[in-house]
């Protein structure tokens, strides 16, 4: 599916459990309900409750008898189980029909302002929905959500507004789904595709839908009258920069008339400058550096600020150099953008999630990348993500396991070290790879031909030339190793 249960987690706990059940089922075999009970963490009874809710929710989307879940005895199989569109179209049914999306939107699309206009538009007691606002306090603190005498609002600066409910609906959808009607696909696809001609760029159609999100975002908080606040010293640096002002320019003729304001399309430029694939051609990238040098931004300083408490703590310049060899700086030039234009978004369209496994793999270059961002926010910056994976490309900064491999093949030698050369670079990145002489002292063993097992040393049989299944069977073999015997 195209989102994780782990991302819907504090979203809303029905989808969440339904979404995680679907996950452990999706291998297409039988499952005990008590096996289910297990892996969701549920009594058998919730269980048999989430198993019936799910079947109903699957026949108000397929408008037809069909069962989403199939059962024999007290086993269970998903009948869509690999069926990936038909699960996403599902899963975007069920979050659409969610109480949290439907209080959301009415909220963002102004159709519901109050706690009393929500209560009689989703048929819940306004203690229900009081409730439910509170416990989506954290995932709406960006919004600075607020209730006063009965009235809901969001209480943060309008650009803040603007690109979360961007990053929200992205996170929620990834384009399987136009959130934003009464707006016009076709005029978002037309900005869309003149911001990427201004740009030089041609963005594959996952990042195309990425930017219709972002525009779409800023064209309906405009529709419904929201207005930015006014940044002065912003507005007196954009409109003398080249850039900006040819921006302008080439966007006026598409834009619909009631986001032709100089304030509006400058925070819709400025958004998109925390984005590295406008960073594409060199000329152009020269003029956002400048730009950027400009105050109030004064990025390229903060930039230049880091790299320095950078070099200083590697203290390498073998390491040093490398480094810069990655060609990392546009990456962390528009990241550092968006810090600074959005300090409280503390996570970006792929939510934490996506760091889950380097951030457990790697405890030490968590803390130092934590340790320089101290006064960015640590680990709960934006800039944690970005500076955590350009650092993990220095093998010096991390900590690898040292997997210990007997080979034992009926290949010539120069052969051989083919192979070795292989497994080495395959594993580079997450292990230090070892070749033992002999099999007692080796973590796994590797071999063309097996003519004997020792038990305590896990064993793969190779064909003389590594394929995919090979690879595939290795990993799965050192999934969870920790550098100790097995």
């Amino acid at each position: 599916m195209y989102i994780n249960a782990c991302e819907l987690k504090h979203y809303e706990k029905d989808i969440y459990l339904g979404v995680r059940l679907m996950e452990v089922m999706d291998d297409g075999e039988m499952y005990k309900r008590s096996e289910l009970a297990e892996a969701l963490d549920l009594d058998s009874r919730s269980v048999q409750r989430l198993l019936e809710e799910m079947d109903k929710s699957y026949l108000r989307f397929t408008e037809a008898d069909l069962p989403l879940v199939e059962k024999s005895g007290n086993t269970y199989r998903l009948v869509i189980a690999g069926q990936v569109m038909e699960e996403n179209q599902f899963l975007v049914d069920l979050i659409r029909h969610s109480l949290t999306y439907r209080l959301l939107h009415l909220l963002i699309t102004g159709t519901a302002r109050t706690i009393k206009e929500l209560s009689e538009q989703l048929y819940r007691s306004e203690s229900t929905i009081r409730r439910k606002l509170k416990d989506l306090g954290d995932e709406l603190a960006p919004l600075d959500l607020t209730i006063e005498r009965g009235t809901v609002f969001f209480a943060a600066e309008e650009s803040v507004v603007r690109m979360y409910l961007s990053v929200y609906y992205w996170r929620i959808f990834r384009g399987k789904d136009w959130p934003f009607a009464p707006l016009q696909h076709d005029l978002v696809k037309k900005i869309s595709y003149t911001i990427q001609q201004f740009f030089q760029v041609v963005l594959n159609p996952l990042k195309e839908q990425r930017l219709e999100y972002l525009v779409a975002a800023h064209l309906l908080r405009e529709v419904q009258h929201h207005v930015l606040e006014k940044k002065e010293q912003v507005q007196r640096t954009l409109i003398n920069d080249s850039l900006f002002k040819d921006f302008l320019n080439q966007l006026l003729p598409v834009l619909p008339s009631y986001f032709r304001e100089q304030a509006t399309v400058g925070n819709l430029f400025l958004n998109l400058l925390t984005r590295e694939e406008y960073y594409h051609v060199p000329m152009i990238t020269q003029k956002i550096q400048h730009l950027l040098a400009k105050k109030p931004f004064s990025v390229m300083d903060e930039v230049s600020a880091m790299a320095l408490l950078l070099e200083k703590k590697i203290n390498n310049e073998a390491t040093w150099k490398k480094l810069q060899s990655l060609q990392a700086e546009n990456y962390l030039i528009s990241g550092h953008l968006y810090h600074r234009l959005f300090p409280m978004i503390r996570f970006n369209i792929n939510g934490k999630a996506f760091w889950t496994m380097i951030t457990q793999q790697q405890p030490k270059l968590v803390t130092f990348v934590t340790e320089i961002l101290a006064d960015q926010g640590g680990s709960e910056s934006i800039l944690f993500g970005r500076y955590l994976s350009v650092l993990r490309r220095l093998p010096e900064l991390t900590v690898r396991p040292v997997v210990r491999i007997f080979l034992q093949t009926d290949l010539p030698e120069f052969e051989e070290t083919i192979l070795r050369e292989d497994v080495h670079q395959f594993l580079a990145n997450d292990y230090q790879v070892v070749f033992e002489e002999n099999l007692e002292e080796s973590d796994l063993c590797l071999t063309t031909s097996l003519s004997y097992q020792d038990e305590e040393v896990p064993t793969l049989t190779i064909a003389q030339e590594l394929r995919m299944s090979d690879y595939l069977a290795l990993i799965q073999l050192l999934q969870g190793f920790g550098g100790k015997s097995f």
